[in-house]
Formats: C-alpha cells, sequence, structure tokens
C-alpha cells in the first residue's frame, strides 16, 4: 500500500475540508439575502418563503447526527464525497427551480449534503493530522473558516443577487463543488470504524424525531407564539423521544450516544460551552444584521461588508488560541473567550439611540476574538473526549450543538426584541431582506428608541449565556494542556488509511 496522502500533504487536505466546511457556512446564510427576489419572482406564500429560510437549517440539525454515524460505519471520505455530490447536484437543481417547491426540495437535499460534510470534514482532521500539535492548528483554521463561511453568506449573497439575481445563490456553489470533488481524491484519506457494531436504529430514529420536532419549535416558536398548542406539543415531542433515547442507549450494545461519553467533564463541559457560545453568536449576528439594516439603512451588500471586521476578529481569535491553549489547557482560553463574548455584548447593552457603527464594531473586535479563543481548544477537547474509531459521531455531536444553539439563540434573542416592540404598541411592518425568517415575521420597523430597548434586553440576555458558557468552563475543564483520550485522536487507533 502507498503512503496515504496524509503522510504528504496534510495542509491541501484541510484546504480541501475547509472548502467544503465554508459552503456549508455560506449555503445556511445566502439565501436569506435572496429572499425579497425569490418572492417577487416565484410569489410564494408566508409559509413558503418561511420554509425557503428555514428547511435548511431543520433537515441539517435532523440528519447530521445519523450521517456522522453513517461516515463513522462507511467511510469518512465516502461520506464527504457524497456529501459534496449532492450538495453541488441540489444547487444546481435550485438554480433551475421554476416553483416555491422546487426551491425548498433543493435547500432540503442541500441540507442533506451538508449533514454528510460537516461532522466528515472535523472527523478527518483527526487522521489528517494525527500529532496533537498540528491538530491543534487544523482545529483553529476549521473553527475559523466555519465562523467565516457564515459571514460571507450576507456578503457574497448581496453582491450576487444584486447583479445577477437569486439562481446565482445556488449556481455559485457548482464549480467549487467540482474542484473539491477532484481535489478529495488526490488529497484526502479514507478512514472508518474497523469493527462497527450493530447499528441502533431505534436511537437514530430518536434522535431525528427528537430533533426535528425541537428544532421546528424553535423556528416556529416567534411565528405562532410560544404559547401555541402546536408549539407545546412539539416541544412535548422532542422530550419523550429524548426520554426514550436515553433510556435506550443504555440497553444498546452499541449505543449511539455513547452514556460514558456524557460522563466525562471535560466533553460535557466543552459541549455545553459550545452550545451557551452559538446561542450568543448567532444570536448577535441577528440582532446586528436588524440593527444595522433597520436602524443605520444599510442594504443587505452594506450590511455583510460591515460585519467584515468580525471575520479579522475571529481570526486573530484562532491564532491566540495557538498560543494559549497548549501551555495553558483548555480551561483559561475558554472561560477567557466567554467573558470577552460578554463583554463584547456590553457595546450593544449599553448602546444608545443613534449611536451609530460604533458599538457594532466595538462588538465584532471584542466579541469575535473571544469567540474563537474560546471555540478552538473547546472543540479539540471534543475530538481529544471521543476514541478515534468513533471520530464522525463526536464531530457530529459537536456540529449539531452548534446549530441547535444558534438556532435557540436567534429564536429566543429575536423574541425578546420583538416583545419589546409589541408592549411599545409599534406597528409592524417589512424587515430587512436579509433578516432570518421565523422571528422577523414577529419583528417591527419601530422607532430607534423602542428598538434599542429590545436590543439592550436581547443583548443583556446574551450576555448572561455567555457568562454561563465562561462559568461551565471555569468549573469543569481541566486547569493544565493535558493529553487527548487514550483512544483518541492524537493516536486514532484502529483507524484505516488508504489512497486512492
Amino acid at each position: 500500500m502507498t503512503a496515504p496522502p496524509r503522510a504528504t500533504h496534510p495542509d491541501r487536505a484541510l484546504a480541501v475540508l475547509c472548502t467544503g466546511l465554508f459552503l456549508i457556512g455560506l449555503d445556511v446564510t445566502v439565501t436569506n439575502v435572496a429572499l425579497p427576489s425569490l418572492q417577487s419572482d416565484l410569489h410564494p406564500g408566508p409559509q413558503g418563503l418561511l420554509w425557503m429560510a428555514d428547511a435548511y437549517t431543520l433537515a441539517l440539525a435532523c440528519c447530521v447526527l445519523a450521517a456522522g454515524v453513517w461516515s463513522d460505519t462507511h467511510g469518512r471520505r465516502r461520506a464527504f464525497i457524497l456529501g459534496l455530490a449532492l450538495c453541488g447536484t441540489a444547487s444546481a437543481g435550485g438554480g433551475l427551480a421554476s416553483g416555491t417547491g422546487q426551491v425548498v426540495v433543493a435547500r432540503l437535499a442541500m441540507s442533506c449534503g451538508a449533514a454528510l460534510l460537516m461532522p466528515s470534514t472535523f472527523s478527518l482532521i483527526t487522521v489528517v493530522f494525527p500529532d496533537p500539535s498540528p491538530r491543534r492548528r487544523a482545529v483553529a483554521v476549521w473553527t475559523f473558516v466555519n465562523g467565516l463561511g457564515a459571514l460571507a453568506g450576507p456578503v457574497i449573497g448581496g453582491l450576487l443577487v444584486e447583479h445577477y439575481g437569486w439562481r446565482a445563490g445556488f449556481w455559485i456553489n457548482v464549480p467549487v463543488v467540482v474542484v473539491a470533488l477532484v481535489a478529495t481524491g488526490r488529497w484526502v484519506p479514507e478512514s472508518r470504524h474497523p469493527r462497527p457494531g450493530p447499528p441502533d436504529r431505534a436511537g437514530m430514529g430518536a434522535v431525528t424525531c427528537g430533533l426535528g420536532a425541537l428544532v421546528w419549535s424553535i423556528i416556529q416558536g416567534p411565528v405562532r407564539g410560544w404559547t401555541d398548542p402546536a408549539i407545546g406539543a412539539g416541544f412535548t415531542l422532542a422530550a419523550l423521544a429524548f426520554d426514550f433515547l436515553l433510556r435506550w442507549e443504555k440497553r444498546h450494545p452499541a449505543p449511539l450516544l455513547p452514556p460514558p461519553l456524557f460522563a466525562d467533564r471535560r466533553f460535557t463541559a466543552a459541549v455545553a460551552a459550545l452550545a451557551w457560545m452559538f446561542f450568543a453568536l448567532f444570536g448577535s449576528l441577528f440582532l446586528l444584521t436588524l440593527y444595522l439594516q433597520t436602524q443605520l439603512h444599510h442594504t443587505p451588500a452594506q450590511t455583510g461588508l460591515r460585519l467584515l471586521p468580525l471575520a479579522a476578529a475571529l481570526g486573530a481569535g484562532a491564532g491566540a488560541s495557538l498560543l494559549i491553549a497548549p501551555r495553558w489547557g483548555d480551561r483559561l482560553p475558554v472561560a477567557t473567550g466567554m467573558v470577552l463574548v460578554a463583554s463584547g455584548f456590553g457595546f450593544l447593552a449599553l448602546a444608545p439611540p443613534a449611536s451609530g457603527y460604533g458599538p457594532a464594531l466595538g462588538y465584532q473586535l471584542v466579541a469575535g476574538f473571544g469567540a474563537v479563543l474560546a471555540a478552538a481548544p473547546a472543540t479539540e477537547a471534543v475530538l481529544g473526549a471521543v476514541p478515534g474509531e468513533r471520530a464522525g459521531t463526536g464531530a457530529a455531536i459537536n456540529d449539531l450543538v452548534c446549530e441547535v444553539g444558534g438556532a435557540l439563540g436567534i429564536a429566543i434573542l429575536g423574541s425578546l426584541l420583538a416583545a419589546h416592540h409589541t408592549q411599545a404598541g409599534t406597528p409592524q411592518g417589512p424587515l430587512p431582506p436579509s433578516t432570518p425568517a421565523g422571528p422577523s415575521a414577529a419583528l417591527t420597523d419601530a422607532s430607534s428608541v423602542t428598538f434599542m430597548y429590545g436590543l439592550h434586553a436581547a443583548s443583556w440576555a446574551a450576555a448572561a449565556a455567555a457568562l454561563s458558557a465562561a462559568l461551565i468552563a471555569a468549573l469543569w475543564l481541566p486547569r493544565h494542556a493535558g493529553p487527548t483520550h487514550p483512544a483518541g485522536p492524537a493516536r486514532a487507533p484502529g483507524l484505516e488509511s488508504e489512497t486512492r
């Protein structure tokens, strides 16, 4: 057998994996910018518009864990290639769509491709970078690109829609996917679980059902109202599914979610910190989009450009995490990073009406730096706690936590903002085109003073969430740097590597 590609071109493999990850972040947000163009061209009803915006997030959350387990069993590179192919094919279908239903189906298929891509990109890092120090650098790059893709959506989407129409937001994926498929075959190695146990179909069904009900309820809550019976039924169904899952996993010989994994304080603390961090970060991007467009009256493309300082801060935070975490362990950068995120929300929470771009810039620089300072070592902690043969499952758990945390952040912080508008009696009206469709249905074009009161309340709530993550990290994460799980990614035992 020839030497695996990871031995000769690990940085090229990382670039390919990050390309797939960037596409996911781009696709999550790019359609929001295109919603007004889609509405004028295809004339969808309110529910059709909502599904075009939210179908991607809903299907991704439902499928990502099952996709991670599938990649462990059948091959992570295979899952990555299949995800790329599905994403590219569905994007072409979306570009050719002539009706609302076709766009929704294309978005659902793109999301299924993303569910295969996302855990594969993360778990393949353990194969391409088996040694702790290079792997830590790769995880920092992965974390940075994960945030960069979401930020690039409004910028790239705004420019494409403005000059070429909404179909360009789909077609942009196709050439990137073709190049990535060729590069994957050359530089990305294969790996899989050497001895997978019997499939946990009941556990997988319970997870899919529970997550579908949970994410649907989170998305629909701001639209229908949190007291709507359908929302209550959704949360009840999710609770019942997760209760069954907990009981079932204790009896299954090869559980989908091994209970001992969650008994690991390092893993649990890292997952909890990531959930709270994405709650705050995705919620804040929603608030910033509203602030820049409703209060400062920027176009979607202008708004995207004014979010670029956040990308620079994310890059600086990734570099800082590489200097701090190897020497001081996970606790210091994660706790410090989340305190910085909370401090960044202070710029928004204390901003007076008509305060201009300054509060948004201050938030981006401080909170963006802190977010990746915390996220990179927390993500590394998740990798270090999971045995190498279950890397796909661990990556899927990491991705799932981020998705659900982000959806909760948008829904809850958006609802807090909407509640202040409702209490003030402000009339409802249209919102900026890049606003996520769920919370936007409940928000209004209120006066600057009323809007700022709502922004303050939502920012204080997000700051409290970030401080909660800092407290969890300070109490549960190890004080000093230490070895990864003995069967974990550092050595990745039992992983098969092969070349094409």
